[in-house]
């Protein structure tokens, strides 16, 4: 009797339901981070009128085209309006499918959480209406170490000769870059092995890569491994350096010139490449399966002002407004002679930021490919630009920690004195929002940082690495420095500095950075006269106070630099208990005034504690007068 009536229900339902017209909304996912595109679906359900011989549809709309299918993005029931002021996008229909698609943009640094978005589907006639819920969510790669500081390489070559005052055996030219990351405390040594360069003409047998710099991996990382230092290597990975970028076997970036109107190719390589990314890909692995090798870097990941030739893929999936009605008809040279003029000639601020935020995240999606293929597990960093945080260059730091990045190595160089503050201020509201695995970098360079002489050089360099500690410590605690780099501070990008006087520079910003941190269980302070006169012997004076709840032993040096007459021992060995305070006494003499440094001389010192570990390094330095 139950089953009989079970049946008889089951039969009324279909000879007497109509189903109600209206919409069926989705999301691709339910969860998106940051340098993602979020995909929304719509599906009309139109009036159906079902019996049980005949199973039939009746639409109420003609032509599904014709339909108008828009979102709006809601958060805390707040409309949410992203990139390029965009308050709402407009969903296309696809006749393939025969449903409705639009791709949402998500918002440069968003807030995290939950988001809704509403969408409307209107006929002409009819209006329905839908909401589909998603996330917006982070990576959090593992926190960088306390007081984590990095010496960096570009290719040096026998140019690097030893630190001064360090004796002993001959060595090679590549364990001169370990003596010197080992005498500026540095946490790990990162060395660019893999540069791509054609110089006049093409030498396929060391192309793409030096091929020296690829087989010292293995021994400088053993060799740092030796002093407790981490060592990464790194790649200069979308671009080709040299005078004959025509002999490239890449396919070239493309940018426009508006005083010509002339597409141009660039030094950058198209990021559509696929050879170049297996170029990456192999030696990334080379690199991953090298126990030597602990972190692996990749700079130029960027488009620099170019990437024209990734014209169609923008404009397919921004909700851009003034798109061709031709576009599909267009040629690829007409599509980037469009777009080329779009960013130069017209300049639109809303354009502008759509072009930005999809360089970003498909630039991003390309080290997602990158990593995945390359099987990399260990930490990976990328240099990034930092004016407006590298957006228009086509990066942005936390979409690419989200796409794997574990460092963001900021490269907090390139901008004049004046400037350089209302950057920090930038980093800081950026970082407010959302912190990340920074690393800041400041460039040994005399002409990049003013060439200035009060302050000096390396005292410019300071002064740059200690203002962004303090302005962006307290909001990003994961920070750490890098001092780039040591070819540089050999080359006449030095000025009339010395190689010391940068590293010591470089390494006084470190111990900034680790004092901050918290990181030294001592305290030290110095008293120097600010100018003396040539020939006049005079008395440094250096207090160190043991804040350590146990006794610690102490290695204090007065360094020798140049044009410095020291008298007495400079190198003293002592033991503190905890509280006590020690102060010693040096005395010396500036042999010249030096014109070309606007008579300005270094007096620096290090100290160390609890042995001689290699981070365990504490550097001051400052500048005095002699006349």
């Amino acid at each position: 009797m139950k089953k009989l009536s079970l049946i008889i229900i089951l039969f009324s339902f279909i000879f007497s339901s109509a189903y109600a017209e209206g919409i069926r909304v989705k999301a691709g996912k339910t969860s998106y981070l940051r340098y993602e595109l979020v995909d929304l679906y719509c599906d009309y359900t139109p009036e159906m009128k079902k019996s049980f011989l005949n199973l039939n549809n009746t639409p109420t709309l003609k032509d599904p085209a014709t339909a108008v299918v828009t979102a709006r993005i809601f958060s805390n029931n707040r409309q949410i309006r992203t990139v390029g002021s965009t308050d709402e996008i407009t969903l296309k229909y696809d006749r393939a499918k025969k449903n409705w698609a639009g791709l949402w943009p998500i918002p440069w640094n968003p807030r995290l959480g939950s988001y809704k978005a509403v969408i409307i589907f209107n006929t002409g006639s009819k209006k329905f209406a839908g909401n589909v819920g998603f996330d917006i969510k982070k990576r959090t790669p593992k926190p960088l170490p306390k007081g984590f500081c990095v010496m960096d390489i570009e290719p040096g070559d026998s140019i690097i000769t030893r630190v001064p005052g360090i004796g002993g055996k001959s060595v090679k030219i590549w364990e001169n870059y370990v003596l010197w990351a080992k005498f500026m405390g540095a946490s790990a040594l990162w060395h660019n092995v893999g540069q791509s360069q054609i110089w006049n003409s093409f030498k396929p047998d060391d192309f793409p890569w030096d091929n020296i710099s690829v087989s010292q991996m293995t021994d400088l990382g053993n060799e740092c491994h030796k002093y407790d230092m981490k060592y990464g290597a790194w790649i200069t990975s979308f671009v080709v350096l040299g005078n004959r970028k025509d002999l490239s076997p890449y396919k070239q970036s493309v940018s426009y010139d508006k005083v010509t109107n002339e597409l141009k190719p660039m030094i950058y390589v198209s990021i559509l490449d696929e050879k170049r990314r297996q170029d990456l890909i192999d030696l990334l692995k080379k690199m991953q399966a090298d126990p030597a090798v602990d972190y692996l870097g990749m700079d130029y990941m960027r488009t620099d002002f170019g990437g024209l030739e990734v014209a169609d893929a923008f404009v397919n999936e921004m909700p851009l407004l003034d798109v061709p009605r031709d576009w599909k008809e267009m040629t690829d040279e007409d599509k980037m002679f469009w777009l080329g003029r779009k960013l130069e000639v017209d300049k639109s601020e809303k354009f502008l930021e759509m072009w930005d935020w999809w360089r970003a995240h498909k630039m991003s999606t390309v080290i997602v490919d990158i990593k995945e293929r390359a099987g990399i597990t260990k930490p990976i960093w990328v240099f990034s630009l930092t004016w407006r945080q590298g957006k228009e260059h086509g990066q942005d730091p936390l979409m690419f920690i989200d796409a794997g990045v574990d460092i963001n190595s900021g490269m907090f160089y390139s901008i004049d004195h004046d400037t350089y503050p209302d950057m920090l201020n930038s980093w800081r509201d950026y970082l407010s929002q959302g912190s990340t695995n920074l690393c800041a970098g400041q460039c040994v360079d005399w002409n990049l940082l003013g060439r200035t002489y009060r302050p000096s050089g390396p005292e410019e360099h300071f002064i740059r690495q200690k203002m962004l500690v303090d302005e962006l410590l307290p909001v990003n605690p994961n920070l750490g420095l890098f001092w780039h780099d040591l070819t540089r501070a050999f080359k006449g990008s030095k000025g009339p500095y010395t190689s010391l006087e940068w590293a010591v520079a470089g390494a006084a910003s470190f111990s900034y950075l680790r004092a901050k941190q918290g990181f030294f269980p001592f305290e030290a302070k110095w008293e120097l006269p600010d100018s003396v006169k040539r020939g006049e012997i005079f008395t440094i004076d250096i207090q160190v106070k043991n804040t350590n709840p146990i006794t610690m032993d102490y290695y204090l040096k007065l360094l020798k630099v140049s044009n410095l007459e020291m008298y007495g021992d400079i190198v003293h060995k002592f033991i503190l208990a905890p509280g006590e305070i020690k102060t010693l006494t040096f005395q010396v003499r500036a042999m010249e005034n030096n014109y070309r440094k606007d008579y300005m001389q270094m007096i620096a010192y290090m100290l160390q504690y609890n042995g001689l570990s290699t981070q365990q390094r504490y550097f001051d330095f400052k500048y005095i007068e002699v006349k």
